[in-house]
Formats: C-alpha cells, sequence, structure tokens
C-alpha cells in the first residue's frame, strides 16, 4: 500500500464499509483490523479526504492515513515473513511481554524513520538499516 490518493480512497471506503457492518475483502478485511485497533480515528474517517491531515489524537500529532499505511505495510510484512527479521521480532518482543500493538508500533516506528528519511533525501530505503534497528529491539518489562 502506497501513500497515494488510491490508498486513501481505499481506507476511505474500508472505514465506511465497517461502520456500515458490509463485508470487506480480504486485504480490506486487514485494514479494517487495522482500523479497529484505533477507534480514535473512526470520528476523523468520517471526514473523507480530510481525515489525511495531521492532528492532535491523544495528545500526539498524527495523521491517521499515514498512520494506517504504516500499520498495513508492517502487516503485510508479518504476514508474508518478508523480511524474515520484522517477523522474528515481532514474535520476540511479543515472547517478552510487549502488547502486540505496541510490538507493532516499535516496528513501525522504525521503518517510518527510514522510510521518510529515504523519501527526503531521494535514497534507496536502507535496508541493512532496518534489519539491524529492528533486530535490536527489545522489551523489558516494568
Amino acid at each position: 500500500m502506497d501513500f497515494d490518493k488510491e490508498s486513501q480512497q481505499r481506507i476511505l471506503r474500508v472505514a465506511a464499509d465497517k461502520n456500515e457492518g458490509r463485508p470487506t475483502e480480504e486485504i480490506d478485511g486487514r485494514i479494517a483490523k487495522i482500523l479497529d485497533l484505533h477507534p480514535e480515528f473512526d470520528s476523523i474517517w468520517e471526514e473523507g479526504e480530510m481525515a489525511s491531515i495531521p492532528r492532535e489524537v491523544n495528545g500526539m500529532i498524527v495523521n491517521p492515513f499515514v498512520h494506517t499505511v504504516l500499520h498495513v505495510t508492517i502487516d503485510r510484512q508479518l504476514q508474508l515473513e518478508d523480511p524474515e527479521h520484522v517477523a522474528t521480532a515481532y514474535v520476540r518482543l511479543v515472547g517478552q511481554g510487549m502488547d502486540e500493538h505496541e510490538a507493532l508500533h516499535a516496528i513501525i516506528g522504525i521503518y517510518a524513520n527510514l522510510h521518510f528519511a529515504k523519501t527526503r533525501r531521494d535514497m534507496q530505503f536502507d535496508a541493512l538499516a532496518y534489519e539491524t534497528q529492528i533486530n535490536s529491539l527489545s522489551f523489558k518489562p516494568n
């Protein structure tokens, strides 16, 4: 899934389908599950294209569209186990006691930083840095 108009429209359609109880396709079902993780975005989706504007949500500035696309990207990596180190890190973090959604956000944070850094510098995604940073993730419960 890309950060484009087509993805934005798909997310808005899935949000509407989900809110109205209509069935979804497999990939749309994954998007719907991601939307379920973020009920704080529910009213935002009703704004249509305006939902892609960054705003304060729960004390943080977030772009619901970008956040959802990042979730879909990492969900796909986990489903395909490609790259494998992402799935390994996710299982490790959850096994160490990290909440599943928190583990997703830890991975998303690394991916997002590298993705947007490469976009700003017009460079290729640094897969080695991604693997190194993902492999260094750990969770130590209090």
